[in-house]
């Protein structure tokens, strides 16, 4: 670390925090923590960050040794995976995001409510045992107060891999789900329950009974759900 961007302290937390405390680097390593490791990928959890940043980043936890460069399978490109020492900030990032979900302002702002980056959350975490083990599933969602180009979303399952597609795939829709942006973002986030959005007529499942009945298990909540604090939203 240069002495430009260092604290000028011995100290563990001030040496530490040169190195992933910078602006976007936690959050380009909660995404390798969440399983993403192409470039394109880790775009679609950070749809607010450059690519040239993502580049930087990349290359400074690289020489950082925290996370190691790879060539993809067939010579594509390269893959970005945690070393052994990137691996042991899990924990930490763990529970900085439960600690922000606990004591953080609780009320999202406008500019906060991402719809790209609430679907691709929302893909890493459908529970694929309820689907065909042989076959396709497709879920329709349109997110009300998106951007025009962003309301629309299609979660395509094929024999329980989970794609996320912003054209229409071709294929007719199993469910559908209308949802006011900010609602699914509140649900998801473990604001208020599904029940309650529903009542209220922020969030409506309509499709193959089964799949709707079945929502709430396979449509998984933010790991970081459970621990918001219980207002009388959440606990219904």
């Amino acid at each position: 670390m240069g002495k430009l961007n260092s604290y000028g302290q011995f100290c563990s937390v001030a040496r530490a925090a040169e190195v992933v405390a910078s602006r976007w680097t936690l959050l380009v390593l909660r995404e390798l923590l969440a399983g993403s490791t192409k470039f394109n990928d880790l775009r679609k959890g950070l749809p607010q960050m450059s690519p040239s940043l993502l580049s930087k980043r990349l290359i400074e936890l690289n020489e950082a040794g925290i996370i190691d460069k790879k060539i993809a399978s067939k010579g594509r490109g390269f893959q970005y995976f945690l070393s052994a020492s990137g691996k042991e900030l899990s924990p930490i990032i763990e529970t900085l995001g439960i600690w922000g979900q606990k004591f953080v302002v609780t009320e999202f702002e406008k500019h906060e409510l991402d719809p790209t980056l609430l679907m691709w959350d929302i893909q890493r975490r459908i529970e694929t045992s309820f689907f065909p083990e042989k076959g396709r599933f497709v879920a329709e969602f349109f997110l009300k107060g998106a951007p025009n180009e962003r309301k629309n979303w299609w979660l395509v399952i094929n024999n329980r891999v989970v794609d996320l597609c912003v054209h229409h795939p071709g294929f007719e829709a199993d469910i559908f789900i209308e949802a006011n942006l900010k609602a699914l973002t509140d649900v998801w986030m473990g604001v208020c329950t599904l029940e309650s959005a529903k009542k209220e007529n922020k969030i409506t499942l309509n499709g193959t009974g089964k799949y709707v009945q079945s929502f709430k298990k396979w449509f998984l909540l933010s790991p970081f759900a459970g621990f918001y604090p219980k207002t009388s939203g959440a606990s219904d």
